[in-house]
């Protein structure tokens, strides 16, 4: 008899708390809490303040709103990053490196609840280097960020909405992942930069090429990074898109979110049956 909807629930939070505490001791035991942590910012910041002096060459060192458009998007960015390729690192991480993915699959526990915890554990790990950048550019570059009790709710709906799009697009990644060998570690980091070019991370999406354009607007990545600088960054900035208000861009961020939500439904229950009916779930490749 299949159990009560309460009871999936609580065994999918269980699933999802054990899978997260198990990714932070995964990626955190290795070193001391200090040297962790520079080494969680050192990348991400120094990719940052790469871009702001290229920036600053092609500018002939005069700021501009762009700047702030700039710094921005690449604060945001590695959070992206650690939570949507997470869920694909978890999956090869218990393949590949622990062999521990037979059990796990076969333990009574949902399976893709323990993989969004894994998912969900790398997302801490982006926050820190996404609020550092962001506190580098206010104290060093002027960021103008603008803090309200407006700003403050749209941004968190926008946050949490953001959120929810990242991880469908992880359980998108899996399903995928499930079926690959061989080279699969490099197709979170394929997907995550073919995004950064899309999702207008470092410059607005009216900038591509018309026919890029319609792709990237499917993307909740977009929607997520137009509605956080819109919730941070004062009105007069650039933004992807001019003629849309507020609202509409959450509105769009939510039926985007929603859509990848059932496209990552689908290709995970697909990726997975098919990984099980040809026997490849546990394969390893030793790469």
């Amino acid at each position: 008899m299949a159990a009560p909807p309460r009871s999936r629930l609580a065994s999918a939070l269980r699933a999802v708390r054990m899978g997260a505490w198990l990714g932070w001791q995964v990626q955190a035991n290795w070193t001391d809490p200090l040297l962790f942590f520079i080494y969680s910012i050192a990348r991400p910041l120094g990719g940052a303040l790469i871009l702001v002096f290229m920036f600053a060459v092609v500018a002939g060192g005069r700021r501009g709103p762009l700047l702030d458009f700039f710094l921005v998007g690449a604060a945001l960015w590695p959070y992206v990053v650690w939570t949507m390729q997470g869920l694909g690192w978890a999956v090869l991480e218990e393949r590949e490196h622990f062999k521990m993915i037979r059990y796990v699959y076969t333990a009574p526990i949902p399976f893709w609840a323990f993989l969004v915890g894994r998912g969900l554990s790398m997302t801490l790990t982006g926050l820190a280097p996404m609020l550092i950048t962001l506190l580098l550019g206010v104290v060093a570059l002027d960021l103008p960020l603008v803090f309200s009790p407006e700003r403050a709710a749209y941004a968190l709906a926008a946050f949490l909405l953001g959120l929810a799009g990242l991880v469908a697009m992880g359980l998108l990644l899996v399903g995928v992942v499930f079926l690959i060998s061989g080279e699969a570690w490099r197709l979170p980091e394929a997907v995550g930069a073919a995004l950064y070019l899309l999702s207008g991370a470092i410059f607005p999406v009216t900038v591509l090429p018309g026919w890029l354009q319609g792709p990237a607007r499917v993307v909740p990545v977009t929607w997520w990074l137009e509605a956080m600088r819109r919730a941070l960054l004062p009105a007069g900035h650039p933004r992807s898109f001019p003629a849309l208000d507020d609202g509409a861009v959450l509105a769009l961020l939510g039926l985007t979110v929603a859509l990848a939500a059932l496209m990552g439904g689908l290709v995970y229950q697909a990726g997975l049956w098919s990984a099980r009916r040809r026997g490849i779930l546990d394969a390893e490749t030793h790469y």
